[in-house]
C-alpha cells in the first residue's frame, strides 16, 4: 500500500505535492490531538477518579472529574485545546519558527496579527521545555559547569516602578560599562556532560550566592566528576550535593581545554540570543527552552519542524495569556530597594 501511494505521489507536480504534504501534515496533527485513550488524571486538580460523559463535536470521548466536577478532553490544557487557531496555522507557524522566521514573518505567512505571533511562540517555547531530556550526571559521567553573564533588560517593566523606568535605557543596544561583574548583568549558569546533554538555568544578579548555585546546579547528580571555574561558591555548594570530585580551574589559567564543552556552549547560546536583537530578562527562561530544545533536536536525524508539530499537538501549557502578561522581572528586588534607599535620602 505504501508503495502504491508514492508512487501515485511522484506523477504529481510540484505544487500539487506540496498541497499534499501540507494536508497530510495538518491531518497527523488533528489525529495526534485527537489521541484516544483515557487520561491518567485530571489536568487541572489532579484528580484521579474520571468517568465518561458524552463525545465532544469532532467525536472524541469526553470525561467527568469526580474531584471538582469538570469535563475533559484529552485535548484540555493542552496547546491546541483552547486555541482558536487551526492545526494548519499552527503547522506552518512551527515551520516557519524553526526556519528562523521572525514575528513579524511568522505573523504573516499565518495570517496572525503579531501579539498572536508573539503569544504562538512562548506557547511553543514551553511545549520545548516538557519535552527537554533530563541531564544525566553520575559517577560515570564527567561534566563542566561555567556562567555566563548577559545584559539585564527591562523590557516591558514601564509600569512595575511608580517613578518609570528605574535606570536609563543602553543606547543602541550598547554593553555594560561598569569594571567587574556588574548587578546590571544576569548569570546564566550553563552545563555540559560528555554524553552531549546540557542544561541552562538563570541563577542570578551579578555573582551568583551560594542559594542560586545550589538551586541551579540541581540537575547534578551524586557522585558526578565536575569541573567549574575559580569561583570560591563551588568549593562551598558541591560538597552539599555529593559531587564526587570537583576541579576549579581560574579562566586566566585554562589553557588546556578544561572547560572547552561549556564554553563552546556560551558561544552557541550567545549566537542563539543574538538573533533576536533582544530578549527581555522576564522571558529569558523560555528562550533557554528554545535553546536547549534546539540543541537536542540538532543531533537528532528527524526533521526538526515535523518534531515540534508533533509535541506541540500533545503538548500542554501552563500560563494563560493573562499569566504571561503578569510574569514578574527576576531579581526585581534589586531594583525595590534601591529605589527604597534614594525615596529615604
Amino acid at each position: 500500500m505504501l508503495d502504491m501511494i508514492l508512487q501515485e505521489a511522484r506523477r504529481l507536480g510540484v505544487d500539487e505535492r506540496r498541497r499534499l504534504i501540507g494536508l497530510l501534515r495538518a491531518q497527523v496533527l488533528a489525529e495526534l490531538g485527537k489521541a484516544g485513550g483515557e487520561p491518567d488524571a485530571c489536568p487541572r486538580c489532579g484528580g484521579t477518579h474520571l468517568v465518561r460523559k458524552g463525545h465532544d463535536r469532532d467525536g472524541s470521548q469526553r470525561w467527568a472529574c469526580r474531584s471538582c466536577g469538570r469535563t475533559l478532553s484529552r485535548k484540555t490544557m493542552g496547546l491546541l485545546g483552547y486555541s482558536k487557531l487551526k492545526e494548519d496555522v499552527w503547522a506552518s507557524y512551527v515551520e516557519h519558527a524553526c526556519a528562523g522566521g521572525t514575528l513579524r514573518e511568522c505573523a504573516r505567512a499565518c495570517g496572525v496579527c503579531l501579539s498572536t505571533s508573539w503569544f504562538m511562540r512562548m506557547r511553543l517555547c514551553e511545549v520545548m521545555g516538557r519535552a527537554l531530556a533530563p541531564f544525566r550526571s553520575g559517577p560515570t559521567v564527567s561534566c563542566q559547569v561555567d556562567g555566563t553573564y548577559l545584559n539585564e533588560s527591562l523590557a516591558g517593566n514601564r509600569s512595575r516602578s511608580r517613578v518609570g523606568m528605574p535606570r536609563g535605557p543602553h543606547r543602541c543596544g550598547g554593553d555594560v560599562r561598569e569594571r567587574g561583574i556588574s548587578n546590571l548583568k544576569v548569570c546564566v549558569l550553563c552545563g555540559a556532560n560528555d554524553l552531549g546533554d546540557e542544561f541552562c538555568e538563570l541563577a542570578d544578579r551579578g555573582r551568583p550566592t551560594d542559594e542560586a548555585l545550589g538551586s541551579a546546579l540541581r540537575a547534578v547528580g551524586e557522585g558526578t566528576p565536575l569541573s567549574t571555574h575559580g569561583l570560591q561558591g563551588y568549593a562551598r555548594v558541591l560538597p552539599r550535593l555529593g559531587v564526587s570530585c570537583h576541579d576549579a580551574t581560574p579562566a586566566r589559567e585554562a589553557r588546556h581545554g578544561e572547560l572547552g564543552m561549556v564554553n563552546a556552549m556560551h558561544a552557541r547560546l550567545k549566537d542563539f540570543l543574538a538573533r533576536f536583537r533582544g530578549i527581555s530578562t522576564r522571558r529569558l527562561g523560555h528562550y533557554l527552552d528554545w535553546f536547549l530544545w534546539d540543541e537536542q533536536t540538532r543531533r537528532s536525524d528527524a526533521d526538526r519542524a515535523d518534531t515540534l508539530s508533533g509535541q506541540a499537538a500533545t503538548g500542554s501549557y501552563d500560563n494563560t495569556r493573562f499569566a504571561l502578561a503578569r510574569e514578574p522581572q527576576p531579581f526585581w528586588s534589586y531594583w525595590e530597594d534601591k529605589l527604597a534607599v534614594s525615596t529615604v535620602v
